[in-house]
């Protein structure tokens, strides 16, 4: 993991964390484009024991053929100090709902990294990596 704080817990996420990279490679580890595109856009929130997220493509013009990418979710939420996880109660994906999302997760400061398990994400299996700021904190973090 990188740079992981030594066994944070929950509450050291609490806070507004913005989307400055997304990252993906192919199942071989070739390097894909952008998922979330050139303009990444994504935003989380984290507090008492809650999350919400959303993430978009932020690109003005996607005319590549690519269905622009968009996720949002949220629920009650855990951090184990390597993995993060949400029981999903609400989700532009039905397929989420009343389902767990696991993310191993590396912690260092004001940075977040997530990386989701290898899925298919539109026909082409895909690991992806997260890379999370924080933009505003909480007095208690």
């Amino acid at each position: 993991m990188i740079g992981q704080d030594a066994s944070p817990s929950l509450s050291a996420l609490d806070g507004i964390w913005r989307l400055v990279e997304a990252l993906a490679w192919d199942e071989h580890g070739a390097p894909l484009p952008p998922p979330y595109g050139v303009r990444t856009f994504g935003t989380v929130q984290i507090q008492n024991g809650r999350m919400l997220a959303v993430l978009c493509n932020g690109d003005a013009d996607i005319s590549n053929g690519r269905p622009r990418e968009y996720v949002s979710y949220g629920g009650p939420c855990q951090f184990y100090g390597e993995v993060f996880e949400t029981q999903v109660e609400l989700s532009a994906r039905a397929d989420w709902l009343g389902g767990v999302q696991r993310r191993e997760a590396a912690l260092q400061g004001d940075r977040l990294v997530l990386r989701p398990p290898l899925r298919d994400y539109g026909g082409i299996v895909q690991r992806r990596e997260l890379i999370w700021e924080r933009v505003w904190r909480p007095a208690h973090v």
